[in-house]
């Protein structure tokens, strides 16, 4: 929820967005009352009942194979996308052709280098699990270097970038986590997310 809730600021009222991988539509939630339109695909769509009413449509679409089309939007979101592709670059990269001329996109790529999972490859484990950073429907896998390559070689340059933490109830440890993650974001976020623009928009 915390990810939407950072996607979700950097919205302006009013916005066009397409949502790729939309899941079952929490994002739509998290703008709700900014007047967005909000167009929504993911490969496979199941219970979107509670959420589709945010959405101006909700659609099944292979991405890899049927492009991103030729609608124009001011917002691209790939929220934990990206990773699950094969050409996740060729797809990022055509998220320039539907952006209007003020037009961004927000991606959010989880830390493979996070601390956690270097100490246990350290210990010699590897292991994937269901969800989190090593999911293993990821075919992709990110540092911070690897993933702000991502974003130049798909021609993009990055507006901000915030890192993201785990879920943490204790409120000291989780102040401890943002600071961390904050100062030393290539080892202790969990993910990052980035506002980017082409590099046109801002030589």
């Amino acid at each position: 929820m915390i990810k939407y809730q950072q996607i979700s600021k950097r919205i302006s009222n009013s916005t066009r967005i397409l949502d790729v991988g939309c899941g079952v539509g929490i994002l739509g939630l998290h703008l709700d009352g900014k007047q967005c339109e909000v167009t929504g695909w993911d490969l496979r769509l199941t219970h979107i009942e509670d959420y589709e009413e945010y959405y101006v449509s909700m659609e099944e679409r292979n991405v890899e194979k049927e492009g991103l089309g030729k609608e124009k939007y001011d917002a691209v979101i790939f929220s934990d996308v990206l990773e699950h592709l094969n050409k996740g670059g060729k797809v990022f990269r055509q998220s320039r052709d539907i952006l209007t001329c003020r037009g961004k996109v927000i991606l959010s790529l989880p830390n493979v280098a996070y601390f956690e999972n270097r100490l246990r490859l350290f210990m010699g484990n590897w292991d994937y699990t269901d969800d989190g950073i090593l999911d293993r429907t990821h075919i992709r896998f990110y540092t911070l270097e690897t993933a702000r390559d991502l974003i130049a070689d798909a021609g993009f340059t990055i507006v901000e970038m915030e890192s993201e933490i785990p879920i943490i109830h204790s409120v000291w440890k989780r102040n401890l986590f943002s600071f961390l993650s904050r100062n030393f974001p290539s080892l202790f976020a969990i993910g990052w997310l980035f506002e980017v623009v082409p590099i046109e928009l801002n030589p």
